[in-house]
């Protein structure tokens, strides 16, 4: 018999106040945000990839029409808000580069389908043309018949790319933008 998943509402809690699903973090220090290998300036520093392959786990299992609340727990450190709002903007500036990123990858699938859907439109009209003005040999019958089967094929194309490989982006550019509008908290519990 298989076992049910866990519900994400058993999984994680809800903030009352703004019905927010809250994903909980602990870090020992502001520094475990950050990726340990960017020795770049701390307001220039890049999240940690476990915490954002830990954030899209989460992401994967709760609905995109809920909303999220991070909820950062840090064991050893002071309330320092100069620190927190760095945690803030590098994580707002980590999801607004990887929805960037999505946008681009999805202009590019509508203009590679927009490409193919051209490229089958002159086939088909080169079969059309052709087909009314060459002669019944063997040859031109291959002809039309290899114009009018690329021009399918191309077109296939094309609506396979504007409906199916373009939901991937779609689907992933969602789940940024949420991130993206999600409410940064942090606790220190005593």
């Amino acid at each position: 018999m298989r076992k049910e998943a866990p519900a994400y509402d058993v999984l994680y809690r809800v903030n009352q106040e703004n019905n927010r699903i809250i994903i909980d973090i602990a870090l020992n220090e502001y520094y475990e945000f950050f990726h340990e290998w960017d020795n770049s300036v701390f307001r220039k520093r890049d999240i940690h990839q476990e915490l954002a392959s830990f954030l899209d786990l989460c992401s994967e299992e709760i609905p995109l029409k809920r909303e999220l609340e991070i909820q950062f727990f840090v064991k050893n450190a002071e309330r320092n808000p100069e620190k927190e709002e760095r945690v803030r903007a590098s994580y707002s500036n980590y999801y607004k580069a990887l929805l960037r990123e999505t946008r681009r990858s999805t202009r590019k699938i509508i203009q590679t389908s927009g490409i193919l859907l051209l490229v089958a439109g002159v086939l088909l009209f080169l079969h059309v043309v052709l087909g009314a003005r060459i002669s019944n040999s063997i040859y031109s019958k291959v002809l039309l018949e290899s114009l009018l089967i690329g021009g399918w094929v191309f077109t296939w194309e094309a609506i396979h790319g504007m409906t199916i490989d373009i939901m991937t982006p779609f689907h992933r550019s969602r789940e940024e933008r949420r991130f993206i509008q999600a409410v940064i908290t942090f606790v220190y519990p005593q």
